[in-house]
């Protein structure tokens, strides 16, 4: 399941002699995100004081590098201990489009950009960012006063401006600002607690991820915008084969909002999610795999022996039909109660169970599956286990008593 981060909020707080108040910027409640990871700061915390009397003097900020989510991990500190907020204070000349730092950006990727800001007293002014120093020159992006958001950025250094130009000379401009830069590097591993957070650039977007033992592959993938919304994305998996990448698996996509997970049967090997987002969208992918390995048999023939309170975990794998069919088999030493518990492994596991031998047994649900019981006489019974549905993942098949 994917698992719950801390949700925060990032406060910058404008504290000065005839300046004072604290502004909200980027708060989100929803499921993780880079939004919703953003830690509390104040302005007294890491923050580089500089009072200039042109804009020309602006600070210079380097943007953090964001490949995980980890990299925002609060209990560690993380980020605190390598974000630094840039504070600017001056004056304008008349006319001007005011200077307040320049971002110099490490990687290609997605700018997000928190900040607030003070002019003439006031709270509100706009920044943008712009190319080259150049304020005629601004990046497509999204900005809704409290945060920038730009998409398909390349690494190098940019400089932020007042959206508005001040109109008269020794205007007072404060503003405060950090900012991030998540990466829209692709074939890197996610699996466990590193949840890979990736910049879409339009085109296809691809993680990888291996599976040590044939099992299930609980993968969640979903999208974020500059709004903040997430959302489902529909994507395939395809397993390196050589040299090449073929599909085994296509059209997942999480259904339940805030619980994007999806469970898949994978043999051993090295995977790749494939999924599609606009530009500047983030993408999130997730990974848990559950080993289910245990033999089984192709046919009645072939049937696995299943002792008396043990079980066989397994899964069906995403490319195989739905005629595909496992074999089992218990052996009643005597007369009576008899109970084989059939439960899924993963959020897909519609199976359909055959079990003969000397007895009639009946069927019932328990949580998470079914079970076969009854009064059985001595001798051997056979179970049939077969692949309910193209989406079905995997399986647990218990002799209980």
């Amino acid at each position: 399941m994917v698992k719950n981060f801390l949700k925060r909020t990032l406060c910058i707080a404008l504290s000065f002699a005839m300046m004072t108040g604290t502004v909200m910027v980027g708060a989100k409640t929803k499921t993780e995100s880079i939004h919703s990871k953003l830690p509390a700061i104040t302005a007294s915390q890491r923050v580089r004081a500089k009072q200039a009397k042109a804009s020309a003097e602006a600070v210079q900020l380097n943007a953090t590098n964001v490949y995980t989510l980890s990299d925002f991990d609060t209990l560690s500190n993380k980020w605190q201990a390598n974000q630094e907020m840039m504070l600017y204070q001056g004056y304008s000349d008349a006319n001007e489009y005011v200077k307040v730092g320049t971002i110099r950006v490490g990687i290609d990727g997605t700018v997000v950009i928190p900040y607030a800001t003070k002019v003439a007293g006031v709270d509100g002014g706009r920044l943008k960012l712009c190319y080259n120093g150049n304020p005629a020159m601004t990046l497509s992006q999204t900005n809704n006063g409290k945060m920038i958001w730009a998409g398909a950025v390349k690494a190098g250094t940019y400089a932020l401006y007042l959206e508005t130009a001040c109109e008269n000379a020794n205007t007072p401009v404060v503003a405060a600002f950090g900012a991030a830069v998540i990466s829209s590097q692709n074939n890197r591993t996610f699996g466990g607690n590193n949840v890979i957070a990736s910049a879409s650039t339009g085109a296809a977007t691809y993680q990888q991820f291996k599976v040590s033992k044939r099992g299930v592959a609980a993968i969640a993938v979903y999208k974020e915008n500059s709004a903040g919304n997430v959302s489902s994305v529909t994507y395939s998996v395809q397993k390196l084969s050589g040299k090449t990448w073929k599909t085994v698996a296509t059209g997942l996509a999480g259904a339940t909002k805030n619980n994007y997970v999806v469970t898949t049967g994978l043999a051993a090997g090295t995977y790749r999610v494939v999924a599609n987002a606009a530009s500047g969208e983030i993408l999130y992918f997730i990974n848990a795999n559950q080993k289910a390995s245990d033999s089984y048999g192709t046919s009645k023939k072939k049937a696995k022996e299943i002792k008396r309170k043990k079980s066989k975990k397994q899964v069906f794998l995403s490319n195989e039909s739905t005629s595909k069919t496992h074999w089992y088999k218990i052996k009643v030493k005597k007369t009576g109660m008899t109970y084989i518990d059939i439960t899924g492994l993963g959020n897909k596991s519609k199976i359909s169970v055959t079990v003969t031998g000397a007895a009639r047994l009946k069927n019932k649900t328990i949580s998470k599956g079914f079970r076969i019981y009854g009064k059985a006489k001595k001798g051997t019974y056979y179970i049939k286990i077969k692949k309910g549905s193209k989406g079905t993942s995997g399986y647990q098949v218990k002799y209980t008593k």
